[in-house]
């Protein structure tokens, strides 16, 4: 990504207590893991000299916002910012191989009626969905209320590009096996998006994971 929101808000709430070069680091980390797409890698001392801040500080920050996984570091709230932004560019590739948007000089003649190209796109948007998913809902269903149960229409989206419906009786009764342990009735639970993007549902039902501030 070359661009991404920042929730000026909600960052100085969760950051006001960080020394400067804790705030520098975290900054630094969220334009690394925007700019690669992918989560921060394991190797602390690489990604310590890729900001160039030292390690005790890095890791600390690594720490607190960013969950730590075999896979790497990851943050729920740049996965999602991060999953919106590849819908819209796949959104605008496949515009660009039809031709691109209509020109507004192009004419029409009388015969042809007039038509909005964004309410079929809607109306495509709408029945792709219906005829591709009817599982999906479930799934949310199942999920345990709380406050990680965020971004439900990225999920979705992640849902239908991964063809989750073939595999939707193994998720299902994953979740359900595990959603009463200990580890997610005392608020260790995944945020439903790093679920689906980590396919913890291969894990087994004896997975453990360790709870993150995101923001």
């Amino acid at each position: 990504m070359i661009w991404y929101k920042f929730h000026l808000g909600d960052y100085i709430t969760h950051t006001t207590h960080l020394s400067d070069a804790e705030d520098l680091a975290y900054r630094r980390l969220l334009d690394l893991y925007y700019m690669s797409e992918k989560p921060i890698p394991l190797n602390t001392e690489s990604v310590s000299r890729k900001i160039r801040l030292d390690l005790d500080i890095t890791e600390s920050v690594l720490g607190e916002f960013f969950e730590k996984t075999e896979n790497g570091y990851f943050n729920h709230r740049c996965d999602a910012e991060i999953a919106k932004y590849q819908a819209q560019v796949a959104n605008n590739q496949r515009l660009g191989k039809l031709g691109g948007r209509p020109k507004k000089t192009e004419s029409v003649t009388e015969s042809e009626p007039k038509v909005n190209p964004k309410k079929i796109q809607i109306k495509n948007n709408i029945s792709s969905q219906t005829t591709m998913s009817s599982r999906f809902d479930e799934f949310w269903s199942s999920w345990p209320t709380s406050k990680r149960k965020v971004a439900k229409s990225t999920c979705e989206t992640k849902w239908l590009k991964l063809k989750l419906d073939n595999v939707a009786d193994q998720i299902l009764a994953h979740v359900n096996s595990i959603k009463g342990s200990e580890q997610w009735t005392t608020g260790f639970e995944p945020a439903p998006l790093t679920y689906i993007n980590q396919r913890r549902w291969e894990d087994g039902v004896a997975e453990q994971s360790f709870a993150r501030r995101v923001i």
